[in-house]
């Protein structure tokens, strides 16, 4: 898929621009100027709206392209706008996860049967208590994925403890 223009973002300013010219065509040169183009773009644009040539000049007029950049408003440039600020969002929650995915944690190969009665020392479950002992960042990450484990594999016995003692209204 071709890379969207970046002069689609810059719409509203580029119609403003061309709005305030007292010019009733626009040569290849402005064009350039105000789209922030360079010539060989600016020739496709210009031949895209409807751009002309007189002699060894290409012009467009400039009415017919406020027009066309009025509608190409209404539908590419919402939709382009809207793209480009889920794409800084997506890259900005990438970013942030970054450290976090970079992390590898080794644990056990038993880790995936453990059960709550067969916990580490170190992680003491008990009614409405969870301690976990810990040396360090990976340590606890291993341990709180020990826990997860056991209680997936052990999940009545967790109802159970979780339970015990408390109504199911109380905190």
């Amino acid at each position: 898929m071709p890379a969207n223009p970046t002069w689609l973002l810059k719409l509203p300013a580029i119609a403003e621009e061309l709005a305030a010219l007292k010019v009733p065509v626009v040569d290849r040169a402005c064009f350039e100027r105000v789209f922030g183009v360079r010539r060989r773009r600016a020739v496709q644009l210009m031949h895209r709206f409807g751009g002309f040539q007189a002699g060894r000049t290409f012009l467009i007029d400039r009415q017919a392209l406020l027009e066309s950049l009025r509608r190409m408003a209404d539908g590419d440039y919402e939709w382009e706008l809207a793209r480009r600020t889920r794409l800084v969002t997506e890259l900005e929650k990438l970013r942030k996860l970054a450290p976090g995915r970079r992390v590898q944690v080794s644990v056990p190969a038993t880790a995936a049967d453990i059960s709550l009665a067969d916990l580490p020392s170190g992680i003491h479950l008990s009614p409405g208590e969870l301690r976990i002992e810990f040396r360090g960042t990976e340590d606890l990450l291993r341990r709180m994925f020990e826990l997860s484990q056991a209680i997936l594999n052990d999940y009545r016995r967790f109802e159970e403890l979780r339970g015990e003692g408390r109504g199911p209204s109380s905190n």
